[in-house]
């Protein structure tokens, strides 16, 4: 077999490096040893033809071209895994395997011996540990790079990305808390169809004034919408369900219409209207329907959560729900409608047409119909529901007699002391006898047949001033006292009559009849 002298090489004497420092550029390698005195050697081959081969130390060219990327990266490889070597020593002195044991000189092989075969070998040998380390090397290079890369947040290019995802989510909002009681999407879910919207007509006149000129209309006697408001379904009866609402809603038109929450709609009738408590109620023909539950108005507490479900702006925003806490209870409301009650106050948004919809407590139930809304500037959040205990007995007289039975009476028709040109000087003049601030005086124009001052000295353009004592700063004191009064009751009534250009007051008492409208 060859060997290296056969193929041409020959050992070249060792050059000695003067500064006695290790191994030197890319001759470091597998070929040098460091003897005891601090000598370096570094071995080199050359070629019979005269030119030096490479000095790879124990590597010959023929281990770079088994290994590809060794030989790719040559110099490089060997700096990138001196570790590599130092763990491999037993190798890097292959070409005298004894003097690197033991420190001795190295020995170059005699001519004719099997050296060669020796270093081919071991040439081999080293081959195929650079390369494993080469090869284990790149690998864990790609390793962590492929590691970094996974742990690392993602970040798509934004001209690349598919944009938002929507996510699905695990259902609808829940309808019920862990206590038991409804969420706010839950009074919607379960209680809507209770609830309904209200359109208003009435009749067209046929006779109309456009900008100040009359003309006869082409639709004489035709209805035509002039309003819209809420209401709730309360109940079913003879064939008919009735719906609750507010009378300010009803008691000006002429014909009704129901829609209900599933869009079916109704021709419904009126049944009465209190404006007092600012109840009306409308009966249509079906039945099957969602009937409302109603709560007892007295067990309700400020800071209460409640759900007001209407129609705000008419039909197009139907059933629109809103959600606030119970303010006060028990809050005195007056009207232009002709009430003055204790209302529950709320700031869950009420605006036009929310009127005779329903405000519900967190168990599903109604709690009071919404009626009012301080409509001024300055105030925001004040809404105003009639109590459910005063709008179902009042909705309930109206359906079984037609008015409001039990309530108290005085039984006389009458007009307000605006109304007439001497008012000034009239409540001047009461002023003076102690009655300050007179303006709800009423001026009575006829007293009832019926009526206990039928038989007594009151006349018409007699005026009332006072009631049990009470000044009549408004209308609503009378209102107010005969809420807490029966039939059969008695009051004092405080008349001022005008005679020969002077005011005398004098009192009367009257026994209070049952109102029947």
């Amino acid at each position: 077999m060859e060997n290296e002298k056969d193929r041409g090489y020959e050992p070249q004497e060792p050059q000695r490096r003067a500064d006695g420092e290790g191994f030197s550029g890319a001759a470091q390698g597998a070929g040098a040893q460091q003897p005891e005195n601090g000598t370096t050697y570094h071995y080199a081959y050359k070629r019979a033809d005269g030119a030096a081969g490479q000095n790879t130390g124990a590597q010959s060219a023929q281990s770079y071209s088994q290994s590809p990327q060794s030989s790719a990266q040559n110099q490089q490889s060997y700096s990138q895994n001196q570790q590599s070597y130092a763990q491999n020593q037993q190798y890097a002195y292959s070409q005298n395997p004894q003097a690197a044991q033991y420190g001795g000189a190295p020995q170059s092989p005699a001519p004719g011996t099997t050296g060669g075969k020796k270093k081919n070998k071991h040439a081999i040998i080293i081959a195929v540990v650079i390369a494993v380390c080469v090869i284990a090397a790149v690998v864990g290079i790609i390793a962590a790079v492929t590691g970094s890369s996974s742990s690392a947040p993602q970040q798509e290019n934004p001209s690349s990305s598919s944009g938002a995802q929507i996510q699905e989510n695990n259902g609808g909002a829940a309808e019920k808390d862990d206590s038991g009681s409804y969420t706010v999407a839950g009074i919607a879910q379960n209680c809507m169809d209770s609830c309904v919207g209200i359109s208003v007509y009435t009749q067209a006149s046929p006779y109309s004034y456009f900008y100040g000129y009359g003309g006869s209309s082409s639709d004489s006697g035709e209805s035509q919408l002039s309003g819209e408001g809420s209401g709730i379904i309360m109940l079913e009866e003879g064939g008919y369900t009735y719906i609750m609402t507010c009378a300010h809603v009803i008691s000006d038109g002429s014909s009704f219409k129901v829609t209900l929450n599933n869009g079916e709609e109704y021709d419904a009738q009126m049944v009465g209207a209190d404006n007092q408590t600012d109840i009306g109620v409308l009966r249509i023909e079906a039945t099957g329907l969602k009937v409302a539950e109603f709560a007892d108005s007295s067990s309700a507490v400020v800071g209460e959560q409640v759900v007001a479900i209407g129609c705000p702006g008419g039909l197009d925003f139907m059933n629109s729900v809103t959600s606030g806490y119970i303010s006060s209870v028990d809050r005195p409301v007056s009207s232009n409608i002709g009430y003055d009650q204790e209302c529950i106050q709320t700031d869950a948004a009420i605006n036009p047409g929310n009127s005779g919809g329903a405000l519900f407590n967190m168990s599903g139930q109604v709690i009071g119909v919404n009626s009012s809304k301080i409509a001024n500037t300055d105030y925001e959040g004040m809404g105003f529901a009639v109590p459910s205990n005063t709008a179902v007995n009042t909705a309930n007289s109206l359906i079984k007699v037609g008015y409001v039975e039990g309530r108290a009476q005085i039984g006389v028709t009458y007009n307000s002391i605006g109304n007439f040109s001497n008012a000034s000087a009239i409540l001047s003049a009461l002023e003076e006898k102690g009655f300050e601030d007179a303006q709800g005086t009423m001026v009575i124009r006829e007293v009832n047949a019926d009526s206990d001052l039928a038989g007594k000295d009151v006349r018409e353009y007699d005026m009332i001033v006072a009631i049990d004592g009470k000044t009549l700063t408004s209308t609503d004191v009378v209102t107010s006292t005969l809420a807490e009064r029966s039939p059969g009751d008695t009051v004092t009534l405080t008349i001022a009559r005008i005679e020969n250009n002077s005011i005398k007051t004098f009192e009367v008492q009257c026994v209070l009849g049952e109102a029947t409208n």
